[in-house]
């Protein structure tokens, strides 16, 4: 009994499962990089702001960085500053299976305390 072609229809098969499974790790990376991208920015640019009593510091080193600034909130009250960021970026592989753009959504809140600037996440 010939079986070559078993190796072959496996191929066939299976091909299309790997490559789909790599298509959601790498806009999985590249949705987990953008978060953690624009969570260091806002962050810093919080610890500039409380630093320097400047709230436009936020929105400046969001600008800096590329970041869209549209929804951005900016709030200082009770000796804190809150802040809402919330953007869309595209999906690379998503538009496979109908995700054009995924949504990057932060709230954090900065305050000093003892001269350190400390940073919350606020859900």
């Amino acid at each position: 009994m010939n079986k070559r072609g078993q190796t072959l229809i496996l191929f066939v098969l299976l091909v299309p499962i790997i490559l789909t499974c790599l298509a959601i790790v790498v806009d999985v990376g590249i949705l987990t990089y953008q978060y953690q991208r624009t969570r260091g920015i806002l962050d810093q640019g919080i610890t500039l702001a409380l630093e320097k009593n400047d709230l436009e510091e936020v929105k400046k080193n969001l600008l800096l960085n590329d970041i869209p600034v549209n929804s951005l909130k900016v709030s200082y009250e009770n000796f804190k500053l809150e802040v809402f960021l919330d953007y869309k970026i595209d999906s690379l592989f998503g538009k496979l299976i109908n995700l054009v753009e995924y949504e990057i959504r932060l709230h954090r809140e900065g305050f000093l305390k003892d001269g350190k600037v400390i940073i919350t996440k606020k859900e």
